[in-house]
């Protein structure tokens, strides 16, 4: 209801467009300001004729409630920098947060990639901005940090000033828990999108046109992949006489581009999401890389290096780099993207509309068989909001990102200007799931732009919502393509939930440990990976292998498995 009143804000009514900006005054479409709005009405107020009228809980001021302060306030934000927002400081949805919220913002935007040097650099030196948004700062670093003083607990202004941050809570009751420490504290926000193709983000995507031009099916093995991919290389599929394709991209930087997560998969389980490189099998938690299925993927990998099927600047590079191949005026130089989708490695609705040449592979069947699609249900990036405890504006602050939770926020910040560049959609009009569409995307998302925050901080987006987008143009609406791609390829292979590792959130006392050794496991996987499937170490050398495992061991891969182990046994064994 709140959320419907919200929308009417602008709307273009007789006499003008309704407004609330006269709240407190005789003035406006809303009057006092409780002329629309949500009242809390109990028994004993109906029945008492001194309780008219009741509590407001809710006005849609300016869509949401402005935050009163004695004088004016601007909050210091450092934000992880996003390549399709031209400017926070100029961006249009910032300047209607700072009309809507009377706060204005100084914004540090921290480079791409550079967040967790950038995070560690600040709170080193406790010079710390008023709130960290965007940082994805992950549980048991919010744990440390938040143990040491540094970020402010969230549980108190949640119940006193949370009224967005609650309905979420009470419309997707699994965030919570997702969020909390085993302390009970709350430390940060999350962005919250209950997205059906996110669910199966681990994917490939092929170019059909190749595929078509040389008469090829879409691979299904992994030999398949290999048999096509060297036809790629050497048929001259895009045309132009010049030996220039290149098979196979993969990035370090994007969503879900990095190689070994969609290829490895054949071999081993290799999830990238919620506790990479662990494996939960019946209760019990292992890692996955020094398995032999992982050595099994690393030999598959090498091979495909050394038959010249991609480049080791797939170890590099990032997808702004792939999306310069795939978007070659002259030529697609791209046979197979790794990414989450096709925006990650091409220009949604480019000129040259390649997008649209490419589609997913199903997930590919390995050498013993193996066959199946990682599946992630668990929709919630924590620490999208984290306040600083040494911020003398906390409450404000809070109220702010609270805010960025209301429905007319999230779809300004990610969709952008209503009626412009989304809208609400006609009777009639079908939504992705086959139902009546609730909202309608005017204009493409994946452009470089200044009207909206490209899903930059907290916001909610549950099943229903993102469900009930319109289907209007299927054969182009990258949505309708994801969902029913995702149908047929991805969901039929998923995994079963209750092998799926839940996020865990870990103690205080954990999590100093935690941090640690997920920073020296993940750097010295990485370097291996790359060292192995580029040759520079053999893996087919048996002593080398040794050597790579008898280091994770002393690099405290034991101690980090149980540290799993602990937490999934007191948060989730028996509950999924």
């Amino acid at each position: 209801l709140r959320d419907a009143i919200t929308a009417t804000r602008n709307f273009a009514g007789i006499t003008g467009k309704l407004s609330c900006a006269d709240k407190g005054t005789d003035k406006g479409d809303c009057a006092t300001g409780e002329a629309l709005a949500v009242f809390q009405i109990s028994g004993e107020d109906v029945a008492s004729e001194d309780a008219f009228p009741p509590d407001v809980v809710w006005t849609p001021t300016s869509g949401t409630e402005t935050i009163a302060t004695e004088e004016p306030i601007t909050l210091r934000v450092m934000v992880m920098g996003n390549a399709r927002v031209e400017d926070f400081a100029t961006n249009e949805f910032t300047q209607y947060r700072e009309e809507q919220t009377g706060i204005k913002i100084d914004w540090e935007v921290v480079p791409s990639g550079a967040g967790p040097e950038k995070l560690a650099l600040a709170l080193a030196s406790g010079d710390l901005p008023d709130i960290f948004l965007q940082m994805s700062i992950q549980p048991a670093t919010q744990s440390v940090y938040g143990g040491q003083g540094l970020f402010q607990p969230l549980n108190g202004l949640i119940e006193e000033y949370g009224v967005h941050t609650k309905a979420m809570f009470e419309t997707s009751p699994q965030i919570k828990p997702l969020i909390t420490t085993p302390e009970g504290i709350i430390y940060g926000l999350p962005k919250h999108n209950e997205c059906f193709h996110c669910y199966y983000s681990q994917k490939a995507w092929i170019n059909t046109v190749w595929l078509d031009k040389l008469g090829l099916d879409m691979p299904q093995t992994t030999e398949d992949l290999v048999d096509v991919l060297t036809a790629f290389k050497e048929q001259d599929p895009n045309g132009n006489g010049i030996a220039d394709e290149i098979p196979l991209v993969a990035a370090t930087k994007g969503w879900n581009t990095n190689i070994d997560g969609f290829l490895m998969q054949p071999f081993v389980y290799s999830e990238q999401f919620n506790h990479r490189y662990m494996v939960l099998e019946d209760g019990v938690i292992d890692d996955a890389v020094t398995q032999d299925g992982w050595r099994e993927g690393l030999r598959y990998l090498n091979r495909l290096f050394e038959l010249g099927l991609y480049g080791e600047e797939s170890f590099t590079q990032g997808n702004t780099d792939v999306r310069a191949l795939t978007e070659n005026p002259d030529a697609n130089l791209v046979g197979l993207g790794i990414a989450g989708a096709m925006g990650a490695i091409s220009q949604m609705d480019g000129e040259l509309g390649r997008w649209l040449e490419f589609r997913p592979l199903a997930p590919l069947e390995g050498p013993t068989g193996r066959r199946e699609t990682i599946y992630n249900p668990y929709s919630t990036k924590h620490g999208e909001c984290v306040i600083s405890a040494t911020s003398e504006h906390t409450v404000e602050a809070f109220k702010w990102c609270d805010g960025m939770l209301s429905l007319d926020n999230t779809m300004r910040a990610i969709l952008g200007r209503p009626d412009i560049d989304w809208k609400w959609s006609d009777e009639g009009e079908t939504s992705i799931s086959g139902g009546q569409a609730v909202w309608t995307r005017v204009l493409s998302f994946g452009d470089v732009q200044n009207y909206h925050w490209a899903q930059t901080g907290p916001s909610y987006r549950s099943f229903d919502f993102r469900s009930a987008e319109s289907a209007i143009d299927p054969e182009e609406n990258s949505e309708v393509i994801l969902w029913n791609e995702t149908v047929e390829k991805m969901q039929p292979y998923a995994r079963d939930i209750g092998q799926i590792l839940p996020p865990l959130t870990f103690s205080e006392a954990a999590s100093a440990e935690y941090v640690d050794l997920n920073l020296a496991i993940t750097d010295y996987v990485l370097e291996m990976e790359a060292a192995f499937a580029l040759g520079t170490e053999d893996i087919n050398d048996d002593d080398a292998w040794a050597e790579y495992v008898a280091t994770m061991e002393g690099l405290g891969m034991d101690r980090y498995v149980e540290l799993h182990q602990e937490a999934y046994d007191q948060q989730w064994k028996g509950k999924h």
